[in-house]
């Protein structure tokens, strides 16, 4: 395998010689010939939000075979991993408040559609997990249900008795008003319900309720999911975090009962320091907000592009984060991401500029873990505001057809996609999404790149040039970034026998190495390694 790579470089050294350069599909199999990443959790992730993704069915909301349907498209864009939004039967669009955690919402479909396409997902190497919402359910389900008939037609001073209603155990019950709580009709209890009156937090503390959780996972993870995204793990008791991290390892150890290997991703969206402490439980992986989102470090230092002094913190800050969460957690999976449904999308915190938007990709899906992608930010989508219109249709194509679905409710839909759709960027060479493509399949041709631990490489931090050294098992690898608007040159005569083996550029002028000296276009991305 190692061998062909040479030879396919060679070849486009020669073309390059010729006056032509490699045309993507020559890169794309150039960088294929390189490697391949082993069949574990470290994984490209993709977020898909069921509703806005495709129409299979012409209801004009998003669907299970719809997903299916895309299946070849995930595939091309090199895709291992799809992380579902919540798929339970619910009462809003979002499907956040779950009413049934054991059956498909009617809008996405039967267990017939999920059971073919979780199958046809692992045929093609493909794993899936659920969104685990279980810092509450919906006011819908039968459990509150139950509860609220229960307190309504309790006589006023009476004591609540859980032989007469156990689910009252369930919830979080106060007999004088709190912020965070909302009264039962006016029965003069109040539940607690943090995020929406039709999302009644759950007691974590009750083992009746663990065994509920432990029962859910047990019929998913036997239906073949591979993990869960575990919702707002850091509002399990809000305020608390030591309580939080006691239900974070409770769920990674006994998830791992049921199926061991799966994969676990929580939500904690919080600072360094606290995700720090919270990779302790145990829990496989936390999304690195740190780094991702509009106040992250990803954004932050391309906001300072140009800058070598802010340029100088990304690799130190990679190291240090990686140095700090193996010290809570030796066997820790990163979990890097730039946007997702509750934030807006990567392409506004970039202020529309293609340049950034594309190294922010690599700086993503060239961080250590499984690198998480949301739906349309190959396409560099814009997207912000309210929540529903962070999560629109995805944009398929410029006609609106083919599978493109209604917008959900209050959605706003941006005036202009300056980008294209897919149909549109899939012929331009240097589009967003063949970036994507090309940044992804360096990620998986090269294990060590999304395996290996992180260390600053101070000496190739040269100018506006961020450089970081990855080590996994016997491999090696520098990554050099050039986070500048000009053209940089490397000076590389302490690395002999170090190569250029990968790289990226914004727009397509070539990364070339002569000797000694690397010449990285602007926002070009340079993969290193030893010869041989």
């Amino acid at each position: 395998m190692r061998t062909l790579g040479k030879l396919l470089c060679i070849l486009m050294a020669l073309s390059l010689l010729c006056g032509c350069g490699p045309s993507l599909e020559e890169r794309l199999e150039g960088i294929a010939a390189l490697g391949e990443s082993p069949d574990d959790n470290y994984r490209t992730w993709y977020e898909i939000f069921v509703y806005s993704f495709c129409d299979s069915n012409g209801d004009g909301i998003g669907d299970l075979n719809g997903v299916r349907s895309k299946l070849d498209y995930l595939q091309e864009l090199g895709i291992t991993g799809i992380w579902l939004m919540p798929i339970h039967p619910s009462t809003s669009y979002h499907k956040y408040n779950v009413s049934d955690y054991y059956a498909i919402d009617p809008d996405y479909g039967t267990m017939e559609d999920f059971d073919a396409l979780l199958a046809e997902c692992h045929e093609r190497g493909i794993r899936v997990i659920l969104d685990l919402v279980v810092n509450h359910c919906g006011s819908a389900h039968p459990w509150f249900a139950k509860v609220q008939a229960y307190i309504s037609g309790l006589p006023a001073g009476q004591a609540v008795d859980l032989e007469a209603c156990p689910y009252a155990e369930y919830f979080n019950l106060v007999e004088e008003f709190q912020a965070g709580y909302k009264e039962i009709g006016a029965s003069g209890r109040f539940y607690e319900c943090r995020f929406s009156s039709s999302m009644p937090d759950l007691n974590l503390d009750s083992e009746a309720v663990r065994a509920e959780i432990r029962s859910i996972m047990e019929f998913w993870l036997n239906k073949g999911v591979d993990g869960f995204r575990l919702d707002a793990a850091k509002e399990y008791w809000t305020g608390n975090s030591e309580k939080n991290i006691e239900v974070l390892h409770w769920i990674q150890q006994t998830a791992q009962e049921l199926k061991p290997g799966c994969y676990l991703v929580a939500e904690v969206w919080d600072t360094f320091g606290e995700i720090t402490d919270y990779y302790t439980s145990g829990i496989t992986s936390l999304f690195a907000f740190p780094f991702g989102n509009t106040d992250g470090k990803i954004i932050s230092v391309l906001r300072g592009a140009g800058n070598a002094s802010v340029v100088s913190t990304y690799a130190t800050a990679l190291e240090k984060a990686d140095r700090a969460y193996l010290a809570s957690n030796s066997e820790y999976i990163d979990a890097p991401f730039l946007s997702n449904h509750d934030v807006g999308r990567i392409a506004g915190f970039a202020a529309q500029d293609e340049n950034k938007i594309k190294l922010a990709a690599a700086m993503n899906l060239f961080m250590s873990g499984s690198a998480f992608i949301y739906y349309g930010e190959e396409l560099g989508m814009p997207g912000s505001g309210n929540d529903p219109s962070k999560r629109a249709p995805m944009y398929w194509n410029a006609a609106r057809e083919q599978g493109t679905t209604q917008a959900p409710p209050d959605c706003v839909l941006p005036e202009s996609y300056p980008f294209g759709s897919l149909e549109e960027q899939k012929t331009q060479e240097n589009s967003i999404y063949n970036y994507y493509r090309q940044a992804i399949a360096i990620r998986q041709a090269l294990p060590v790149i999304s395996h290996g631990r992180t260390t600053a490489e101070a000496a190739l931090n040269q100018g506006c040039v961020s450089a970081q050294r990855k080590s996994w098992q016997d491999q090696q690898c520098i990554i050099l970034m050039n986070i500048d608007s000009k053209e940089a040159r490397v000076e590389l005569s302490n690395y002999d026998g170090w190569e250029l083996k990968a790289s990226l550029s914004a727009d397509g002028q070539e990364v070339t190495q002569k000797g000694s000296r690397l010449q990285l276009p602007a926002w070009g991305v340079a993969v290193l390694m030893p010869n041989g």
